[in-house]
């Protein structure tokens, strides 16, 4: 299919592996609160870009993330799960939007995946959370220039 990405077969996990990374590198707290959701950024593109995107792996790598983060097991399978969906079925929209337009459609995806933790969060655990929580979406949606810029950059091309 034209338009579709042609790639390595180790692009994928090796950019997955490093979102996962990044998403866990020490910061300094205050930095911290305003980290981009990487691996939803990275699952995002792949999505869109590319049509091989499993909805049982993004599941899986939804559990490994629940593992490494040390939260409720299957929150981060679900909202994954959902935004990688919600990804796939505007895939052919969004590439005919502007650079601003898919930062927008990116940054509504990310909240919602924000919001779908932030519910289970509140059932399982009865954590507290403020608007702090949601801070991530709007450095996710400014993130995402650059990042689809890198990875074209970088030969995967659309």
């Amino acid at each position: 299919m034209p338009g579709l990405l042609k790639v390595s077969w180790m692009v994928k996990p090796l950019s997955l592996f490093a979102a996962m990374v990044m998403s866990v590198w020490p910061l300094p707290p205050l930095i911290s609160l305003w980290r981009p959701d990487w691996v939803v950024l990275f699952l995002l593109f792949w999505a869109i870009h590319d049509r091989s995107m499993r909805l049982w792996a993004v599941w899986l790598l939804g559990v490994v993330v629940d593992v490494q983060t040390g939260d409720p097991l299957g929150m981060h399978c679900l909202s994954l799960t959902v935004v990688v969906w919600g990804g796939v079925q505007v895939a052919a929209r969004v590439r005919v939007f502007s650079l601003w337009q898919t930062s927008i459609l990116v940054a509504m995806l990310d909240a919602i995946y924000r919001l779908l933790n932030w519910v289970v969060l509140q059932a399982l655990v009865a954590a507290s959370h403020d608007w702090s929580f949601f801070w991530p979406v709007l450095t996710s949606a400014l993130v995402w220039p650059v990042l689809l810029m890198l990875m074209r950059y970088e030969g995967v091309r659309l």
